[in-house]
């Protein structure tokens, strides 16, 4: 029986637009509405990367870089709110709290706006792999035209480094969890 697989468009939350000053956030002050507006991403974008996770925040106060300062304010919130939380090889993934991530599959494709565009490097490997596993479900292929097929089918374009650096860690991690197998060279699902 083959792992099966659902799509979706990635919808963004819709945060609050707040203007504050660097150190407005960093004062303390703001942290319940830091938590709170956490929480509404996770809620409307998990899994989601925390580096994507802390951008849409930022944003929704008007800032648009996340220094070492408010990167290690945002850290420090992120650590006492206790929050459903699995590092893979694209980095630290924030997960609902009820969300498994053994039992996900979905793959989530850009939406009509370029804010649903996230950079494959800030895609969870889970995804990768299933986006992956939908593929290898409709043939067997190797795994340059794997990759290259689940790069189209999650919106890249082109074969760059990241994007070709992101589907091995997707393809890997979908091997790994057996949502994919190797037979006679081919990925097959």
């Amino acid at each position: 029986m083959s792992y099966r697989t659902v799509s979706k468009t990635y919808a963004i939350s819709d945060l609050p637009f707040t203007s504050v000053s660097s150190d407005e956030l960093l004062s303390g002050e703001l942290n319940a509405e830091i938590e709170k507006r956490i929480k509404a991403v996770i809620r409307d974008e998990a899994p989601i990367h925390e580096w994507l996770l802390i951008k849409r925040v930022i944003n929704s106060f008007d800032l648009y870089k996340a220094g070492s300062r408010i990167k290690t304010h945002m850290d420090a919130i992120l650590k006492e709110m206790k929050l459903n939380v699995l590092t893979d090889k694209s980095g630290t993934v924030y997960w609902k709290a009820k969300q498994k991530p053994a039992d996900y599959n979905v793959y989530r494709l850009f939406g009509a706006y370029d804010l649903t565009c996230r950079d494959v490097l800030y895609v969870p490997d889970i995804e990768i792999a299933n986006a992956a596993a939908s593929i290898a479900a409709k043939e067997a292929l190797a795994y340059e035209d794997l990759a290259r097929q689940t790069a189209a089918l999650m919106g890249y374009t082109r074969m760059g480094t990241n994007v070709a650096a992101g589907m091995k860690r997707g393809i890997a991690y979908a091997v790994k969890t057996k949502r994919i197998s190797v037979k006679s060279g081919k990925y097959v699902n």
